[in-house]
């Protein structure tokens, strides 16, 4: 039971296409393959680091953004009295009272926003 035996993988390439009078992939400033250290043919890689990708809270930050309602915050001002009052301040925005609040919240989670 021998060993198996394997014929080298030529990884130059040289010789190959050599009568072929086209398109030079290691010719130009930006050629599609080089040669590496080795003399073979080497296939240049993009930089793609992947520090940004080693959890999944850094990977929801980093992904493409898409803003839904549920990435909204609805502030809510409360107090105890019966009747609502608006905020000077803040125009638009005024103090609910209880059952103002649920109805607020009831709408604003039918609308998607958390």
């Amino acid at each position: 039971f021998g060993a198996p035996s394997f014929d080298p993988v030529d990884k130059t390439l040289k010789g190959v296409d050599a009568d072929s009078t086209g398109f030079d992939p290691m010719a130009g400033s930006n050629p599609a393959v080089i040669r590496n250290n080795n003399d073979e043919v080497w296939v240049p890689q993009r930089a793609r680091p992947r520090r940004n990708r080693k959890s999944a809270a850094m990977r929801g930050m980093v992904r493409e953004c898409i803003v839904t309602p549920s990435n909204f915050i609805y502030p809510l001002f409360i107090h105890d009295e019966e009747n609502n009052q608006a905020i000077a301040s803040m125009p638009g925005c005024e103090r609910h009272s209880l059952d103002s609040m649920l109805k607020e919240v009831g709408e604003s989670f039918e609308l998607g926003v958390k």
